[in-house]
């Protein structure tokens, strides 16, 4: 594919060993390295899911409450969650060799991704996310594929959702206020670019989901309703944080669960917004939570 020979001459790899070649983007540290797999069996939370796919390591977004910081390599990468971010630089090549073996299915349901955002700032320079929806078009595979996201800039590629016969991408709008967007998750983007986002793909006839995930402290929860009602969502599904109970398993730290409780966010709150919320949308589509939510396209 022309779009990963570019990748591969701009980073310099070519005939290299796997070894990972760190290099700078902004705050964080960009290493690449070559993988044996691509598409990981899926269990427990995304057990609905044939496989997940994730074309990144670590995430640029470093949202202190995500539980993904936990499934890093090491403890002290854990640690570092938002500083790092691992380029899997032959995953196009691992997933059309999938479809050409028949390991990738059209129906397979996947989930991208699990433990990273495929749309994360790295995306837009090294574009391995598109590379990989195009390998998957050009192989003639048709997979019942759900992306998961919180990047506006996930709306680049319209061009290449519409291709697939089924497909949601779901975006994460955690609250309605940019002052808590910028105290739980700073260096993710406002909440109007998300917003503005889903509905550009909405209006595209791309299928949406939006995950208020976790539900973090919300300012104005009928105004908040109203702007989750006007996209038109095919789902809409909210969690309260949770503890991690250890190294692996799904939860934030106590840290943030001490932080939210400080800004008198507790679980009456949540329920309270959430039953708000779903009254508003009742007459469009239920208000799912947890693992009610997130099923296949």
């Amino acid at each position: 594919m022309a779009i990963l020979i570019e990748l591969k001459d701009e980073l310099g790899v070519s005939g290299q060993s796997s070894a990972a070649r760190p290099d700078r983007v902004g705050r964080a540290e960009v290493s690449y390295i070559d993988v044996s797999s691509i598409l990981t069996p899926a269990s427990g939370f995304m057990s609905q899911y044939k496989y997940t796919l994730n074309p990144y390591g670590g995430c640029f977004f470093g949202c202190e409450y995500c539980y993904a910081r936990l499934f890093a390599p090491t403890a002290a990468k854990g640690k570092t969650w938002g500083r790092w971010v691992t380029v899997k630089r032959n995953a196009c090549e691992l997933v059309a060799a999938a479809c050409k073996s028949g390991e990738l299915r059209s129906g397979d349901a996947v989930y991208m991704s699990s433990v990273t955002d495929p749309y994360q700032p790295a995306e837009r320079r090294v574009g391995l996310t598109r590379a990989i929806l195009e390998a998957i078009l050009e192989a003639g595979v048709q997979p019942r594929l759900t992306i998961q996201t919180r990047s506006p800039f996930a709306a680049r590629d319209i061009d290449l959702f519409r291709q697939f016969e089924r497909i949601r991408v779901n975006f994460t709008i955690t609250t309605d206020s940019d002052s808590v967007r910028r105290r739980y998750e700073p260096h993710c983007p406002s909440i109007s670019a998300r917003f503005k986002a889903a509905a550009a793909v909405a209006l595209a006839g791309v299928q949406i989901g939006v995950s208020v995930s976790p539900m973090l402290p919300i300012e104005n929860v009928e105004d908040l309703g109203r702007r989750l009602l006007e996209l038109r969502a095919e789902e809409y599904v909210t969690q309260y944080l949770k503890p991690a109970r250890s190294r692996f398993a799904a939860g934030s730290s106590t840290e943030v669960l001490r932080k939210v409780r400080d800004d008198g966010w507790t679980m009456s709150e949540y329920k309270a917004a959430r039953e708000q919320l779903a009254d508003m949308l009742s007459g469009w589509r239920p208000l799912l939570e947890g693992a009610q939510g997130y099923a296949p396209a």
